[in-house]
């Protein structure tokens, strides 16, 4: 949990009242049993032997101490009780990492804790409890109703601290009804301790000390087991998730996305090894993605001995431990760190970085979580990119190495889908025809025809940039289409064109003749503009009017001319 200055202010300053007022109280209204050294130092070496071994259930910390405070509540009183739970909890402050500082979490905790023992307490002895009772039933009776109001206090005002500092905890009731269970469960144990040190003296707490302290680590490998199996399950189903994304781009996403389901960071960078060039690959700050990082600064190249380690994932859990990555910086904000290796057959050729603005956050589950998943994103990355290069192939020329008419289709429909977002205001489009084109195949053969239209390819690209895509429609037609560029600009775009190819010579080799001597062509294109909304409301209709356009002002006015169409008017015109 993290308090903002006035809260910490709130929370000392009531601490700072309530600590040696709720002390004097029970030392002074609540009755004392004899003291037995002995017993006292054995109870609390279990008691700081428990408190270090912290079960974490969803947001909350429990511990099994509680049969301890009970029977030494039982036994020796409450401001004995209260003075063991303080000790644990600061035990409990070193044993269990939390991005909470130190003195907040044990004030909060301190005033909590007091609280509770002062108001069960009183309960207790308001029933009519004593100490060191005789009698087992009304001790059973009496305990229970002291162990309920105990948990249920406790997480009461738990969850006002909660509700007061803002901080949001999901899966609240489910772990109160687990610490509740959990206490139950453990009176019996403070209810046998007490029979049983009236016979055995300090001999009892190897009956009930030690299996207690077993029962712990039982307790302990089974969450860990479960925390294990839900590691395996998720990345199992994230591990499938990304292997049904098509694009590298797709797989970084969703990699990204679903991490945040599982992992509690803020940040999340991926960066490419190239040789030994660190590439930002993806930047997701805030849950947004970015072109540049505002809270990391990742060096152009990697370099041995730099800290960062390129065969495991490493957890760095606070500022001092982030620090040693002198070479890769991080802002201030940054408390906690994951780095992750991306391999491919045992090689590492990138790597991913987690961050956290909390300490502590990141523990061996996330780690191994992190390890598997790694796993398949580089195989999903690696599926990804021969998918693409297979698309590729398809989508591509072999002749001019530019866009084919299946790419232009699948383009089309993805800027109208940006049209109809508003994400682009208009749509033009550019078809471009080779004048005469069959008569310089007839007379200088198909491979110099090939040339010409290599030669022209060439030429266009030296006019598309930016989001504009450049495609061969087809023969020796070519197609330009230009996202937020309006339809006076596409024509003079295309005007452009136009006159570079009516003034330049093209060098191509004599294919029909014995010699193949070089030649010069002269040549000339016709195009044809149109645009949405003015001349069309979908990508069919728009190359349909581009192409009227082409042939009835461009071809059929005489050729080596732009028509543009007009809706309006239903002709076609050259500008």
């Amino acid at each position: 949990m993290l308090y903002n200055a006035k809260q910490k202010r709130v929370v000392l300053s009531i601490w700072f009242l309530l600590f040696p007022t709720i002390l004097y109280v029970a030392y002074n209204f609540f009755p004392i049993g004899t003291i037995n050294p002995l017993d006292i130092s054995l109870n609390l070496l279990i008691l700081i032997v428990i408190m270090m071994l912290p079960l974490r259930l969803e947001s909350v910390t429990l511990t099994l101490e509680r049969w301890i405070l009970f029977y030494i509540f039982f036994h020796y009183g409450l401001i004995v009780e209260m003075i063991f739970m303080q000790i644990g909890m600061f035990v409990l402050l070193f044993s269990d990492k939390s991005s909470t500082p130190k003195v907040m979490r044990f004030s909060s905790n301190s005033i909590v804790f007091l609280l509770s023992s002062l108001i069960s307490g009183s309960i207790y002895y308001g029933l009519g409890g004593v100490l060191m009772e005789q009698s087992l039933g009304k001790l059973v009776l009496l305990g229970f109703i002291y162990a309920s109001s105990y948990s249920i206090i406790n997480n009461l005002l738990l969850y006002i601290n909660f509700k007061y500092v803002g901080h949001k905890v999901t899966g609240f009731l489910d772990s109160v009804v687990k610490d509740y269970f959990i206490t139950i469960v453990l009176l019996p144990f403070a209810i046998a301790l007490c029979l049983l040190t009236e016979t055995l003296h300090n001999k009892a707490f190897l009956l009930v000390g030690m299996p207690c302290i077993l029962l712990l680590l039982i307790a302990k490998k089974y969450v860990k087991s479960e925390g294990l199996n839900e590691v395996l399950t998720s990345s199992s189903e994230i591990g499938h998730q990304l292997a049904g994304n098509l694009s590298v781009s797709d797989v970084l996403d969703t990699f990204v996305m679903k991490l945040k389901t599982v992992l509690p960071y803020d940040n999340a960078y991926i960066v490419d090894l190239r040789g030994e060039k660190l590439v930002m690959l993806r930047i997701v700050e805030g849950g947004h993605n970015l072109k540049v990082a505002e809270f990391f600064d990742c060096p152009d190249l990697i370099k041995e001995g730099d800290g960062l380690n390129s065969n495991e994932t490493n957890v760095y859990p606070s500022r001092k431990f982030i620090d040693k990555l002198e070479r890769y910086d991080f802002a201030h904000e940054i408390q906690s760190l994951m780095t992750t290796p991306l391999k491919r057959n045992s090689v590492t050729e990138g790597f991913l970085f987690l961050t956290s603005s909390k300490k502590y956050i990141f523990t061996d589950l996330h780690a191994k979580m992190v390890d598997l998943l790694a796993g398949y994103v580089t195989a999903s990355i690696d599926k990804a990119k021969y998918y693409e290069k297979t698309v590729e192939k398809s989508e591509r020329c072999g002749l001019t190495g530019l866009n084919n008419y299946r790419y232009l289709e699948r383009k089309l429909d993805e800027e109208m889908i940006r049209f109809h977002t508003k994400e682009i205001d208009t749509l033009s489009v550019i078809i471009l025809d080779i004048d005469h084109f069959k008569s310089i195949n007839d007379t200088y053969g198909h491979q110099s025809g090939n040339d010409i239209l290599r030669a022209f390819a060439d030429l266009l690209r030296q006019h598309v940039s930016g989001d504009a895509t450049l495609a061969r429609y087809g023969g020796e037609e070519f197609v330009i289409l230009l996202p937020n560029v309006d339809k006076y600009d596409t024509y003079k775009l295309a005007e452009t064109i136009r006159k570079q190819v009516d003034e330049s010579v093209f060098k191509i080799i004599r294919d029909l003749s014995q010699d193949r001597e070089e030649v010069d062509v002269h040549m000339t294109v016709s195009a044809g503009v149109a645009s949405i909304p003015e001349d069309a409301s979908d990508a069919k209709d728009l190359l349909r009017n581009a192409d009227r356009g082409l042939y009835l002002g461009g071809k059929q006015a005489g050729r080596n001319r732009v028509g543009m169409y007009c809706n309006e008017t239903g002709v076609n015109v050259e500008m």
